[in-house]
């Protein structure tokens, strides 16, 4: 199994992770709309990366980029599919799991990547770039995804304060 960190914007963790703790709630959730595919276990993410490597099993840590540049959540992929290009497969593979809207699939570039995952929790510790920097796991702010090592990730849950019961190597 190996281990990935997945940056995110800010806007779309928001959506996909209405739990986290440093999120400010939007306009509509005021006005009690309830997001689904941010109050589920099963989520989906979209992405153009081209890496074949992503399997089921694998490890994934979202980094949250531009405002916090923290690592912030950790989930565990259940399906990976490539080079979907046609809107209506697309919903169809992510369902209710996406924070994605049918326009904003429509609109966006293609082919994508589709990581169907499941949210396991978010670090107790969220680790900031400078921490993850001065502890050599990463040279720079994350681009795209990319793989970390066995010794990296732990460290990672070292420092984010993640109990070994509930992750493995």
């Amino acid at each position: 199994m190996k281990k990935w960190i997945i940056p995110i914007q800010p806007e779309f963790h928001a959506r996909l992770f209405t739990d986290y703790g440093a999120r400010q709630t939007l306009l509509h959730e005021h006005a009690g709309e309830f997001v689904i595919e941010g109050n589920t276990i099963k989520k989906a993410y979209l992405s153009h990366s081209r890496n074949r490597q992503l399997k089921a099993g694998d490890i994934v840590l979202f980094y949250r980029s531009r405002d916090t540049q923290s690592l912030t959540s950790l989930g565990v992929i259940e399906e990976v599919r490539m080079g979907l290009t046609q809107t209506d497969e697309i919903i169809r593979v992510v369902g209710k799991r996406t924070v994605y809207s049918t326009a904003e699939i429509d609109e966006s570039l293609k082919p994508l990547t589709v990581i169907l995952f499941r949210h396991h929790f978010h670090l107790r510790n969220p680790l900031n770039l400078a921490t993850l920097l001065e502890s050599g796991i990463l040279n720079g702010p994350p681009q795209s995804i990319m793989q970390i090592s066995d010794e990296k990730y732990t460290v990672i849950k070292t420092l984010g304060g993640i109990d070994g019961r509930f992750t493995v190597n």
